[in-house]
């Protein structure tokens, strides 16, 4: 059993590797399922290791490197003690600083009851926001009034037909998120050039990472499409969503739908952080989450 860390770099064909540790802890932070880690897989620099049985995953963003908390059998008391300090002992002999970032609680009470010492630090720009699916496939309640009366409006000046993603329709997909990239001058800001390229990855390895994923069309005219998974037991986590911003009510419209038609049987959905985005933070509260997921920075002591 391998007991330091030897990184290796995320490949598509690593996805049943990374399913079977994520399925024994059965996390419900937004961050952790292949789906993510693969597509944004060159902006954060993703590497890998296995560690007495723990998924260890490093990243780094300007030379600055963090670790995920380890992922496998938190039960394994020893183990996962081990799995951190090797991973800490990898940091340290780099001269770089040790951190464990996007922490759950679920994690920092694993880390207490290993008796290590630590300080752990909010980081509430990543902060996960989860709705229940019911609600927000139904948009009932006196809460969600507005998003209904958007739907609404829009259903009175437009027409729309509702597709799930394939082969046939993938291409509109990509063209919407051409659009939309170019709206927003996406060669001007690094943070959408990689999300550019994160949602393509996503759309050119649909199949492969048996994602679900669905495109409205308005009039038509294909100005729409969102993509997500199961991310644990009882949640559905939201990849992307892209649509014509200009097109009121259609993004209400889009997260309704495919909640309604794809994720019935499921409880929670996770439409992931607000990354400190004064507009994205106030849109994501409008939707009535049921909870904030709370996540951590933590150093050792």
């Amino acid at each position: 059993m391998q007991t330091t860390l030897k990184l290796s770099e995320i490949s598509i064909n690593d996805k049943g590797l990374f399913d079977e540790y994520f399925k024994r802890t059965d996390l419900q932070t937004s961050e952790m399922s292949f789906t993510n880690f693969y597509i944004w897989r060159d902006y954060y620099k993703i590497k890998f290791s296995l560690i007495n049985d723990f998924l260890c995953i490093i990243a780094s963003v300007e030379d600055n490197p963090f670790c995920f908390f380890p992922v496998g059998d938190y039960s394994n008391t020893e183990d996962l003690k081990n799995a951190i300090f090797a991973i800490r002992d990898y940091f340290y002999n780099r001269n770089k600083d040790f951190m464990i970032c996007r922490v759950s609680e679920m994690q920092i009470s694993v880390l207490e009851d290993l008796g290590i010492r630590f300080i752990a630090e909010e980081d509430r720009n990543n902060f996960d926001y989860i709705y229940s699916v019911q609600k927000l496939s139904t948009l009932s309640g006196k809460k969600l009034d507005g998003k209904r009366n958007h739907i609404n409006k829009f259903k009175k000046l437009h027409t729309f037909k509702y597709e799930e993603i394939s082969d046939e329709n993938i291409s509109s997909c990509i063209d919407i998120l051409e659009k939309w990239s170019v709206q927003r001058n996406y060669k001007e800001e690094e943070s959408l050039i990689a999300e550019r390229k994160a949602n393509l990855d996503l759309l050119d390895n649909y199949n492969f990472l048996r994602v679900k994923g669905a495109l409205i069309k308005v009039d038509g005219k294909p100005e729409a499409f969102t993509v997500g998974e199961k991310l644990n037991s009882n949640t559905v986590v939201i990849h992307a969503e892209k649509a014509n911003a200009e097109i009121n009510g259609l993004y209400p419209l889009v997260n309704q739908q495919f909640l309604a038609n794809h994720w019935k049987g499921i409880e929670y959905v996770n439409r992931e952080q607000d990354l400190g985005i004064e507009g994205l933070r106030k849109a994501k509260l409008s939707y009535n989450p049921i909870t904030i997921l709370e996540k951590f920075t933590v150093r050792l002591c």
